[in-house]
């Protein structure tokens, strides 16, 4: 992808302080600079720098904590995982990478699915569409309740 098309995707994001009590993600817009792990990290800074990976969509960092033990099931404010936030920005390239890794394509929190989270996701029509064969492909249920 060329660097201009990283741009302005909308992620969701990890908008937090130091001051708060909670583990907030925000969905907003950022560069996708591709970053890299310099050093072994203790597992509270990796845990920060996978959601700065999510945040930016920066795939290669992503996989990389996987690598280092980040748990591809991790959970997030609201019990969310990394890719319910993935299909949430319809990120196909990333939910693939989850899936891949062993993601819970059939996860659901609060009757709201990883399925229903892509099909009501931020992005192209396109890439939701990738999103949601990429899940059903990965037997995600589609007859879930639904909370909406």
């Amino acid at each position: 992808m060329a660097a201009s098309a990283l741009r302005g995707l909308p992620v969701a994001g990890g908008g937090e302080s130091s001051e708060s009590e909670d583990d907030g993600w925000e969905i907003g817009y950022l560069d996708r600079t591709s970053q890299k792990l310099k050093r072994l990290l203790p597992i509270e800074e990796k845990k920060e720098k996978f959601k700065k990976a999510m945040t930016i969509g920066d795939v290669s960092l992503v996989q990389e904590l996987l690598d280092s033990g980040i748990s591809v099931d991790s959970n997030f404010q609201y019990g969310w995982t990394p890719l319910m936030y993935a299909a949430s920005v319809a990120n196909a390239e990333l939910v693939r990478v989850l899936l891949d890794r062993g993601a819970n394509a059939s996860f659901e929190k609060d009757k709201q699915s990883i399925l229903i989270t892509a099909c009501s996701a931020h992005g192209s029509e396109e890439q939701i569409l990738k999103c949601v064969e990429l899940l059903l492909s990965r037997n995600a249920d589609p007859n879930v309740a639904c909370r909406l």
